[in-house]
C-alpha cells in the first residue's frame, strides 16, 4: 500500500512540472518569421526565368508555383535581374510574381 501511495505521489508532483498555469497571465502571440512561402510565376506559356540558379519554362496553364529560397531576393529573366517581395502576397504566403512578355 505504501509504494501505491508513493507512486501516486511521484505522479502528482511529475505533472506539475509538465502543466503549465497562466493564472491571470495572457499567454504570448504565436509568430512566424517566414512572410513567403512561395513565389507564383504567371505568364505566356513558354516563357523562360531564372530562380535561385535554375530555370524554368511557363507550363501551358500559365503559370509554375516554387516553394521560396530563404535569401533568394531576385528572379532572372533574359539575364535581367528582377526584384522579388514587392508583388502581391496572399493569406498563404504566396507571392504571385507576373512575368515580363518582353525586355
Amino acid at each position: 500500500m505504501f509504494f501505491f501511495a508513493a507512486a501516486i505521489a511521484i505522479h502528482i508532483d511529475l505533472a506539475s512540472l509538465f502543466t503549465r498555469h497562466h493564472e491571470g497571465k495572457t499567454p504570448p502571440p504565436v509568430t512566424c518569421g517566414i512572410t513567403t512561402v512561395s513565389h507564383k510565376f504567371v505568364g505566356t506559356p513558354g516563357a523562360v526565368f531564372r530562380y535561385d540558379g535554375d530555370r524554368y519554362q511557363v507550363p501551358p496553364t500559365g503559370w509554375i508555383e516554387l516553394i521560396a529560397v530563404k535569401g533568394v531576393a531576385t528572379y532572372d529573366v533574359s539575364g535581367r535581374a528582377l526584384p522579388l517581395n514587392v508583388w502581391p502576397r496572399d493569406e498563404f504566403g504566396t507571392e504571385t510574381v507576373q512575368l515580363p512578355s518582353q525586355f
